[in-house]
Parts: C-alpha cells; structure tokens; sequence
C-alpha cells in the first residue's frame, strides 16, 4: 500500500511540475514580447498594425474633403443643367421663385457644395476667390460679363466645359445654355473666378 501513495504522489508532483513550467514558458514568452514591443517604442520602431489604424482613422477626413472639392464642381454642374428652363426672376434665388443670374449661382453652390458665395456679381469679383483666365477655365468656374465690352460687370454664369455656360439671361427670360464663342458674349466676358477647388 505504501508503494501505491509513493506512486501516486510521485504522479501528481509530476503533473504539476509540468503545469507550473508550461505557465512559466507561457508567460515567459509574454514578458519577451512585451520587452521586445517596449524596446521597439525605446527605439522608435514605427508597428505598422498601429500605422494603419491610425492613418485608417484620417484617411477618410482627407478624402472625403478632396471628394467634396472635385465631386461638387461635377454635382453644380449637374445641378445647373436641370434647372434649364426655369424662369428669370430679378432677385431670385429658388426653384420656386426663379432666378437672376447671381442668384443661380448662390443656388447652386449652397446645395451642391455646401458653399455660401455673395449675393452679387459685383461681390463675387471682389471676394477672394481665385482669378481664372479664359484658357485655365473648369466647369464650375463662375464666367463675368458686361454689356458688349462696355461698362461695369453685371452679368455671371456658370461655365459647364466645351466653351459652353449656364446662366439666367435677363427678364422675360428662361435659365439656358450658351457658348463663349458666340460673338456678344466673346466681347462681352471680362474675367472668371473659381470659388470651389
């Protein structure tokens, strides 16, 4: 009987000498990855899992920023050419009013861009927007004109691409689609302006 408690208690110690050296390699390895993580911060060592989290976590902000830059131009465009046909109305700027030529644009750069521009073609030219020449023109840029080459600026439209624009003409008028080659408003565009991008 004897031998039998020997051999079994010679078991057990042996059972649990092999239990306590696998928690000790288990947390053995644990503090070696813990140094080495702590070293690698020491020295600077960049873990990428942590990079990407982290510029995963900006990412978005800037693109979607970009997106809203390039992507608004295209959606004012698109916008602009839906609302072909809608009536003049001196002072307007709704859907349901009508509109005047600045009023278009206020419109369209209010719901599309999420922009606030000033209420007149005289203020748009002040503002501090960036100067455009006639070869640097992108849709979405804002087209000035006078009358026949003559007098102040009073009239904006909304430049779509292929020397083509958008604009709400005068009273009795529908908002349409005009070129920059015909010949009145080639003698009548005096500057651009780019408000978005």
């Amino acid at each position: 009987m004897r031998p039998l408690i020997i051999l079994s208690t010679a078991l057990m110690l042996a059972l649990s000498v092999t239990s306590v050296e696998a928690r000790e390699t288990k947390t053995a390895s644990l503090h070696k990855a813990g140094a080495k993580l702590s070293r690698a911060a020491q020295g600077k060592i960049v873990n990428r899992n942590n990079v990407r989290q982290h510029l995963g976590a900006r990412q978005p902000v800037q693109a979607s920023r970009h997106k809203l830059n390039s992507g608004s131009n295209s959606r004012v465009v698109e916008r602009a050419r839906e609302l072909i046909g809608l009536p003049y109305r001196f002072g307007g700027s709704t859907v349901a009013s009508g509109f005047d030529c600045s009023g278009l644009l206020v419109y369209l750069f209010r719901t599309e861009a999420g922009m606030k521009l000033p209420r007149t073609t005289g203020e748009m030219i002040d503002s501090d927007s960036l100067r455009i020449h006639r070869d640097e023109l992108r849709p979405g840029d804002a087209v000035f004109f006078n009358r026949n080459g003559r007098g102040n600026v009073s009239h904006v439209g909304l430049y779509i691409g292929n020397n083509q624009f958008i604009h709400a003409p005068s009273t009795g008028g529908r908002i349409r689609q005009d070129s920059l080659d015909n010949r009145y408003w080639e003698r009548s565009f005096t500057t651009a302006r780019r408000f978005n991008g």
